[in-house]
């Protein structure tokens, strides 16, 4: 089994969200105000104490909704290979 690196894994979060019509980046510079602003619908991998968890941005104000914890980014990867192939499949039908 090959080793798999936190981008690699940011790669196939950034494939989902595309899959399925999402935000692919968390936040984006508002040009006009100078801040930056969340990016609803996005999924996104954040490391907490030496695990890995991934979320959904929920609302405007940044808060996220967990969908999965306490992984290493070996199982973020294959959670976010599965849910990749989930929508395919899903496509198919």
């Amino acid at each position: 089994m090959a080793r798999v690196t936190r981008k690699q894994a940011d790669t196939i979060a950034t494939r989902l969200n595309s899959m399925l019509g999402r935000p692919e980046e968390c936040y984006l510079l508002d040009e006009t105000t100078g801040k930056y602003v969340a990016q609803i619908g996005c999924i996104h991998i954040c490391a907490q104490n030496d695990t890995h968890n991934i979320y959904e941005l929920a609302n405007a104000a940044g808060g996220c909704r967990g969908l999965a914890y306490g992984l290493t980014i070996r199982e973020c990867y294959d959670w976010l290979q599965a849910a990749c192939e989930g929508v395919r499949l899903a496509r198919l039908a």
